[in-house]
């Protein structure tokens, strides 16, 4: 689009927007598409990125640079089909349609259904995020590559916002740092992210924190057996003695095995050898969800470090100082186990067209109000998928069972039990709206309580805060603690008298 496109009293802002995920790209797009509005506001957008563009990448390349598979449904397609023709020529059909749910409490105790009866039709699949990247990098190219009002830097690094001069300093890999001046700026950089420090430096009332997950595990990726249809999403209780297991379809008929366990469990010493015939033999004798190739698990399992998951929580997502707001995973970064973070971010995306949209791109109105809507809802992202997790087995088997229980019941009786709050995310309830009723039927808060206690208790003993004592000498400390002042307060009466 041309300059002589223009009307001659429209304000021009430069929009630098860092970090090309699913809502830095999302985010480009839509302010791109700003400027084939007639409205008085014309924006440049210039991306930033340490990486690859994936949206130049064949086939065999973006294979090569795969990452992690993940859900897409109802959040983030909503913010993908607002866009025409870019879910229908470029996100469909590039991952597997969920069709089974398989929940496995036990080795025994299973469960298995339709996704129908879950999710409305062509509502949720499970997909290679970067495969996401790919297909909104592709639409820009395809779209704004020739645009004068659009300029990308990948392969360069963000190192330091100037809040004062309104300015971002970023290093390709080839020249020089660079100074880019902005306007506006997206911070969707991640879980280290750049803007977010900058927001620690230029506001005292701003809190956040990266909390681990007190987690560790390892991705494998399988044939799909014989008797797993596929589009199966499986969730498995003791997929290996003390470890679950989330199992997600990929396309080339193959299922993406996460395990994972806790922190305060002892990895078996098999699972930490460098040896993959001791991998195998182990996978070989515990292993029991379907038959795998045990040679082949070893051989990536070895092959491979300990993956770690972090959250983010900020208290908020905006800066009137900076000019500056936080999208993704550089606002609330989440585990995996509710399927909801890359939707939440494609959402966030969503969410700021449409308030540029309400406030007629008046962006002084809008930060704050992106605040006010956004920051329940990644709090509500990052503690629901948390918190409705215990980190004590045994609580865990009672929440599965009750959620299986209270699905079952709504299934017969609709009209008497409410669906578990849970099953109606990917259909399309806010998350906010899930948090609160799962507040109110009291698990957000045991398992909260539950698992702090669980993470507090084993960095004290880790750090040395606390030591571990013998029974005996446990039981005797406890004896002269409470006992020798109740002792003593007896003696001060009777000799009193």
């Amino acid at each position: 689009m041309s300059e002589s496109n223009y009307s001659a009293t429209a304000t021009r802002k430069n929009v630098v927007i860092i970090g090309a995920g699913p809502a830095g790209l999302l985010a480009t797009i839509f302010i791109l598409r700003r400027n084939l509005q007639s409205t008085q506001t014309k924006y440049n957008v210039i991306l930033v990125d340490p990486g690859a563009d994936y949206g130049m990448m064949d086939g065999d390349a973006l294979n090569r640079a795969r990452s992690w598979m993940i859900g897409l449904s109802c959040h983030g397609l909503s913010a993908i089909r607002e866009i025409p023709d870019l879910y229908e020529k470029y996100i469909h059909g590039l991952g597997i349609d969920i069709v089974k749910v398989r929940v496995g409490l036990s080795t025994r105790i299973k469960f298995e259904f339709d996704a129908s009866k879950l999710l409305p039709e062509d509502s949720a699949f499970t997909v290679d995020r970067n495969f996401i990247c790919a297909a909104l990098s592709r639409y820009i190219n395809d779209n704004f590559a020739k645009d004068e009002n659009f300029t990308s830097h990948y392969n360069t690094r963000a190192l330091y916002v100037d809040g004062e001069k309104q300015c971002l300093i970023a290093r390709p890999q080839d020249h020089s740092d660079l100074a880019i001046d902005y306007d506006i700026l997206l911070g969707c950089d991640g879980i280290r992210s750049v803007v977010r420090n900058a927001f620690l430096t230029t506001h005292r009332d701003f809190e956040f924190n990266i909390r681990g997950t007190f987690g560790y595990g390892k991705s494998i990726h399988v044939a799909l057996p014989p008797n797993v249809v596929e589009g199966t999403f499986m969730f498995v209780n003791n997929a290996l003695p003390g470890w679950f297991s989330f199992i997600l379809p990929e396309t080339g008929r193959k299922l993406n095995v996460a395990l994972g366990t806790s922190l305060n469990k002892e990895c078996p010493p098999a699972l930490k050898s460098s040896d993959p015939t001791v991998v195998a033999d182990y996978f070989r004798e515990h292993w029991h969800v379907f038959d795998i190739d045990a040679d082949d698990a070893a051989k990536q399992w070895v092959g491979q470090g300990w993956n770690t998951i972090s959250q983010v929580h900020c208290n908020f997502y905006h800066s009137l100082k900076l000019n500056a707001i936080l999208l993704g995973d550089a606002a609330h970064a989440t585990s995996p186990q509710i399927g909801q973070g890359m939707n939440t971010a494609l959402a966030d995306a969503s969410a700021l067209n449409a308030l540029l949209d309400d406030y007629k791109d008046d962006w002084s109105m809008v930060l704050p109000k992106f605040s006010e809507q956004r920051v329940k809802e990644g709090n509500a992202l990052t503690d629901l998928s948390f918190y409705t997790f215990s980190l004590n087995p045994s609580t865990q088997m009672k929440l599965m069972i009750k959620a299986q229980i209270r699905q079952t019941l709504n299934n017969f009786f609709p009209w008497l039990v409410e669906p578990d709050p849970m099953n109606e995310i990917p259909k399309g309830m806010k998350l906010s709206e899930a948090y609160d009723r799962m507040s109110k039927v009291g698990v957000i808060g045991r398992v909260r309580d539950e698992n702090d206690t669980i993470m507090r208790d084993y960095f004290e003993r880790s750090v040395g805060m606390v030591t571990a004592t013998e029974a005996g000498s446990g039981i005797m400390s406890k004896c002269l603690m409470y006992a020798l002042p109740v002792a003593a307060a007896a003696c001060v009466v009777f000799f009193r008298k």
